[in-house]
């Protein structure tokens, strides 16, 4: 199976990553980088460096067709989620959203998302 995973250079991503490439799928990563480093990418994967908002995601879609969406790309400062709400609602909520919707129109399989939940501030 072809498995795009999404924030895939970062610390969990990257070692989903490579036990779905211990299993024999092939995997291409999706990340911007804002928290993931290169340093964690598994050589054996197709990067793309993208943000899940860019239209030009479809693109990565069309050229890689992938069976499955492992998704854990998101904006994780609760300081940041706290300090401006909007732009976190941009990085998690509708760039999931605009995820949701390649998956549905490229017919993938099966999606997974994760998440956790947020600590208090004050």
């Amino acid at each position: 199976m072809k498995i795009l995973v999404t924030g895939g250079a970062g610390f969990i991503g990257s070692h989903i990553v490579d036990r779905l490439l211990e299993a024999g799928h092939e995997v291409v990563v999706v990340d911007n980088l804002t928290t993931g480093n290169l340093g964690n990418l598994n050589p054996n994967t197709t990067f793309y460096e993208i943000d899940l908002l860019d239209p030009k995601l479809a693109e990565v879609f069309d050229r890689e067709k992938p069976d499955i969406v492992n998704h854990h790309a998101a904006q994780v400062d609760v300081r940041k989620a706290v300090a401006n709400p909007s732009f976190d609602a941009q990085q998690n909520i509708m760039a999931s959203l605009h995820l949701i919707e390649l998956c549905r129109k490229n017919r993938v399989k099966k999606m997974t998302f994760a998440s956790t939940g947020g600590g208090r501030i004050w």
